[in-house]
């Protein structure tokens, strides 16, 4: 087993070798095959790329082995690993920290150069070649920094003199299905946008960003946005029942680090259609392709620097994050300086002077639009992150900036988004038509909703005026719909929609179904927090909450104090009334004579976690309906002085949040499925 280690560690140094013969050869491929057709140096480049990809994923595995087995001699295993954790939890703990979630960070992006090796194989042409070439070329410089930062300031493969008989453990908090694999998805969005940011420095170099390049990054970019969004709804959806604190978004840095790239990801996906259909957007395109791994760059050194604390964040050495922070700087300051001396000579050899300009009301004026608001959101996200850290560093002046701000900043764009997002789809590229009849039909059928939504709020229980902002936001949902449902019949009467317009439509919709979940749970959503005794119970909304037993249980490698709560429905009087000393004596003396004979059990639970030093954590409760959540949190407490604290929320269409996150990812890997290359049948190895 401890040879084991020196093989990786030896596999890693080899990739590092192989990631500079990789950019070397590549380079000089492209300069000298302007002379002469000689594939000698793509070949070398290509092969350096692969090998390199193995080494890099020899060494990682290596790593997963020592935590499956225990090894305790690798000062990783010994402080994020123990032998009684689920072999789950082993596997994931070695993304759990700083080194190894580097090394997973390498891995991923190996795995991309990989694949762009073996595209650069296929190319059919000269100029298809090239970019591909000076693309992995790029690949592999990004990969020779991190590599040689893991080799020399985060060096997973250190070993103990003196192993310890036992490990430390991972933090329980991340002893989660959920956090086993977000990180993996969250990376493979993080690094898959380095391939779109390599292809952008390829076309500074050439001086050219033209429809075919922007077939070749598309798909790259595609795949990254659908994986960073399905990364973003994991981490979302652990956060909520996990943390016990009944919310999905906390406006935490590091969320704000996963959610900026996303936001510039999703503009640069529609510049590079418009590049692509209509010859136009080519800087934008390029200059969004770099600020989107930038920004992928920043969330990197905001987990990883100890600059910016979060529940999330893997380390406090800042000495590591001054070097994360030389990367960023030299990864995004060297592209600046190219695209300010090369994006006048792009305009003027790639400008189309015989087409002419589109008209205001068009698709190109609507995706331009909303790309505008995509990056002030994102800027508006970047200062309400650094800003505090800023006072604090220049003037020593702590302030916090919390949800309020961004949902103040970032809402009414948001909202301009989702009008402009219903039209879109509706217009011609070029010169468009506002149809009548369309926006007649999306906002009668956006007002019918309404109007629904105004009559049941005329229950006693519901207030009617706080929820004004509230009509407005299913409004817009509602309209977007709509206008997807006009765009759909469109293409079913016509027999022809290509695939990858069908999984723009599927991905608008999960936008506005994530909206209409946005809605639901901020203003519709109820709480209360109570002390109860066993057999004493609550109302919240239309259902009673009764605790019914309160017992310490044993779990693989916790010890945890068990709460079982009843829920019933209640379809008495009592329905809609928030409840309060008299609904838990009722509860306590007749056992809910209004509540339905069926309860629904809900078990939430403290844990403690004896191999982590004592540390615990809260189990949510929570009973799932496809119009809404019971979420109850069992707080602890005391038989013998004045009960146990419970917290119980009602959280009316949470579940629509990730199932629009879904549909987002599916709606992008239905563009990503029609516009990847293609490998051909018989393609003659180079």
């Amino acid at each position: 087993m401890p040879h084991t280690i020196e093989i990786g560690h030896f596999a890693t140094i080899l990739a590092t070798a192989l990631a500079g013969v990789q950019c070397l050869a590549l380079v000089l491929a492209v300069a000298a095959n302007k002379a002469r057709d000689d594939m000698r140096l793509f070949r070398l480049g290509w092969r350096a790329a692969e090998l390199s990809c193995l080494g890099v994923f020899i060494g990682f595995a290596t790593l997963v082995y020592a935590f499956i087995t225990s090894d305790f001699s690798l000062a990783l295993t010994a402080q994020h690993s123990h032998p009684q954790k689920p072999l789950l939890y082993k596997i994931a703990g070695v993304w759990g920290n700083h080194e190894g979630s580097l090394m997973l960070w390498v891995v991923i992006l190996s795995v991309f150069s990989y694949f762009m090796a073996r595209q650069g194989r296929a190319a059919k042409t000269a100029a298809t070649r090239h970019t591909l070439a000076l693309a992995l070329a790029v690949q592999a410089t990004i990969s020779l920094l991190f590599l040689l930062l893991i080799l020399f300031a985060s060096n997973p493969f250190a070993r103990l003199t003196d192993p310890p008989a036992t490990g430390a453990g991972l933090n329980p908090v991340l002893q989660d299905p959920g956090l086993a694999f977000h990180p993996p998805m969250l990376y493979l969005g993080y690094v898959g946008l380095s391939a779109g940011f390599a292809f952008a420095i390829a076309a500074l170099i050439q001086k050219r960003a033209d429809a075919a390049w922007a077939g070749l990054t598309r798909p790259w970019v595609l795949l990254a946005w659908a994986a960073l969004t399905c990364g973003i709804a994991l981490g979302s959806r652990w956060a909520y029942y996990e943390l016990g604190w009944g919310g999905w978004w906390f406006w935490d840095p590091v969320e704000n680090a996963s959610l900026m790239p996303w936001l510039i990801a999703t503009a640069l996906i529609h510049s590079l259609l418009v590049v692509e259909k209509r010859n136009m957007f080519r800087e934008w395109a390029v200059l969004l392709a770099i600020f989107g791994f930038g920004l992928s760059l920043i969330g990197t050194f905001i987990v990883r620097s100890g600059l910016l604390t979060s529940v999330h964040a893997f380390t406090n050495d800042p000495t590591r994050g001054v070097i994360i922070l030389a990367i960023i700087v030299v990864m995004l300051g060297v592209p600046l300086i190219l695209f300010a001396w090369r994006a006048p000579s792009l305009t003027r050899s790639t400008a189309d002077k015989t087409t002419p300009p589109p008209q205001f009301i068009s698709r190109e004026t609507a995706l331009q639009i909303n790309n505008l608001i995509l990056v002030v959101a994102a800027v508006s996200v970047l200062i309400g992150t650094f800003y505090p850290l800023f006072l604090d560093v220049v003037f020593q002046v702590r302030i916090s900036v919390g949800p309020p701000f961004f949902e103040a900043s970032l809402g009414p764009m948001l909202a301009i988004m989702l009008l402009v997002m219903g039209v879109a789809p509706l217009l011609a590229w070029r010169r468009g038509r506002l149809w009548s009849r369309h926006l007649l039909t999306m906002g009668g059928v956006a007002g019918v909703v309404c109007l629904g939504v105004v009559v049941a709020q005329l229950s006693p229980a519901l207030k009617f005026p706080a929820h004004l902002p509230a009509l407005a936001g299913i409004a817009l949902a509602v309209w977007v719909m709509a206008g997807l449902a006009i765009k759909a019949k469109q293409a079913i009467t016509a027999r022809h929609l290509p695939r990858g317009d069908w999984g723009m439509l599927v991905a608008h919709f999960g936008v506005a179904l994530f909206a209409l979940g946005v809605v639901g749970t901020n203003f519709f959503a109820s709480e209360t927090i109570v002390r109860v005794g066993v057999g004493e119970g609550v109302v919240l909304g239309e259902a009673r909450y009764v605790l019914h037993q309160v017992a310490p249980t044993q779990g693989t490698n916790y010890i945890a104090t068990t709460a079982f709560i009843d829920r019933y429905k209640n379809t008495g009087q009592n329905v809609g009334q928030k409840g309060g000393e008299n609904d838990r004596q009722d509860a306590g003396q007749n056992g809910g004579q209004n509540e339905a004979a069926t309860p629904t059990r809900l078990i939430s639970e403290i844990r403690r976690y004896p191999a982590a030093g004592g540390q615990s954590t809260t189990e949510a409760a929570i009973a799932s309906h496809i119009f809404g959540d019971a979420y109850v949190v069992f707080g602890g407490g005391d038989v013998s002085n004045q009960g146990f604290i419970l917290r119980i929320y009602h959280k009316p269409l949470v579940n629509w949040l990730w199932a629009g996150a879904g549909l987002m990812a599916l709606g992008g890997m239905l563009a990503w499925s029609t516009s990847r290359p293609r490998k051909p049948v018989k393609q003659r190895r180079l």
